[in-house]
């Protein structure tokens, strides 16, 4: 709480001198800008801990960010952008304010440019939002997709982008990355080291206005704690429709882990907005892996949930959500993590408000 107090005040700060400094700077602040949001929520379960969210109740999980974006001319591009996630009892999540992006663009046309540093992953839809917060009807988007066991949110290294045109009001969006990230670990604080990783993803922009199919693959090598580098290779694809009220989103991940064996999830999320302010969001995700244990074969049910969100926009900055949970698997946290347990199901709400600017 400290910490999150510290970094308001220097949000606030920050805010308070380059209004001064406007005064002083105008050509220069005109190609300088400041964004970011504060995602603060309520959570608690009905039975066991999960997400790091314990049956007691905590008011210890939020998400909130700070961008920094310099833009000399229309080439170039500077961003940086400092992250604070916590969620609860979980180790995942720090205390500390890290640097979640740090990257150079360089545009070279409309159509091809180039990113180096740390850059936002482009997988599916909510990677490269920068945080659910403002983009996402949930308070985070669907875990089994998004587990950062298997994907990351960014990527220190390289990517390129590039846009074509197509037939019959068809557009693609193509990006090519090669570099390296870290990737999470059950119940346990430190990461393990992504390295050699590679991949693309496409984006089809449908003639349907709103409506856009996504696909793409990496590989990438990665060091556990203990024993050799196993070798991930990993497919998704996406389907987002945004049709005046509705909003459907679904996607699918699926990867072989090497010797740790295959992973499976995926999700499919409807909305209606109601009014221009009220809108509610029903998800349905699953995950699954198979591994083989002395020559046997085993389906481990990790994960299968339910959620759904009331959506109230107090103004177009401010956003409060309502959103109640059940899950069913093995990812209660109360308990060491057995894939040979019988999955147990929790039930678990979240109420939070994000302010954004």
């Amino acid at each position: 709480m400290v910490v999150f107090q510290r970094l308001v005040t220097v949000v606030l700060s920050l805010l308070v001198a380059v209004s001064a400094a406007a005064q002083t700077l105008p050509n220069w602040l005109s190609h300088f800008s400041v964004h970011g949001y504060v995602s603060q929520a309520y959570a608690v379960s009905e039975k066991h801990q999960i997400f790091g969210i314990p049956s007691d109740g905590t008011t210890d999980y939020r998400d909130l960010a700070l961008q920094f974006r310099y833009d000399p001319n229309r080439a170039n591009t500077v961003v940086v952008q400092l992250r604070q996630q916590r969620f609860g009892e979980s180790q995942r999540g720090s205390d500390s304010v890290e640097l979640d992006w740090a990257f150079y663009q360089r545009h070279f046309n409309d159509h091809f440019s180039l990113k180096a540093g740390r850059i936002p992953l482009p997988l599916g839809i909510f990677n490269e939002a920068g945080g659910a917060a403002m983009t996402s009807p949930f308070f985070r988007p669907a875990y089994e997709f998004y587990d950062r066991e298997y994907t990351s949110k960014t990527l220190d290294g390289a990517l390129a982008s590039l846009s074509l045109p197509g037939p019959r009001r068809w557009s693609f969006d193509v990006d090519g990355y090669y570099g390296r990230w870290a990737l999470e670990q059950w119940n346990r604080s430190d990461e393990v080291d992504a390295k050699n990783a590679y991949g693309a993803q496409v984006w089809a922009n449908t003639p349907i206005d709103g409506v856009r199919i996504g696909a793409g693959a990496y590989r990438c090598d990665v060091d556990p704690p203990v024993g050799v580098t196993v070798d991930y290779v990993m497919l998704h694809g996406s389907v987002d429709a945004d049709l005046d009220r509705w909003r459907f989103s679904t996607e699918y991940l699926s990867g072989n882990l090497d010797r740790y064996g295959t992973y499976r999830a995926g999700y499919a999320q409807v909305g209606y907005q109601f009014t221009t302010r009220f809108s509610v969001h029903a998800r349905r995700s699953v995950s699954r892996m198979n591994v083989t244990v002395n020559g046997h074969h085993l389906h481990v049910p990790l994960s299968e949930g339910t959620g759904l969100s009331f959506n109230y926009a107090a103004t177009p900055s401010i956003l409060f959500k309502l959103e109640g949970h059940t899950n069913d698997g093995l990812l209660r946290e109360d308990v060491p993590r057995n894939i040979y347990a019988q999955p147990s199901q929790t039930r678990y709400v979240i109420a939070s408000v994000v302010a954004s600017f």
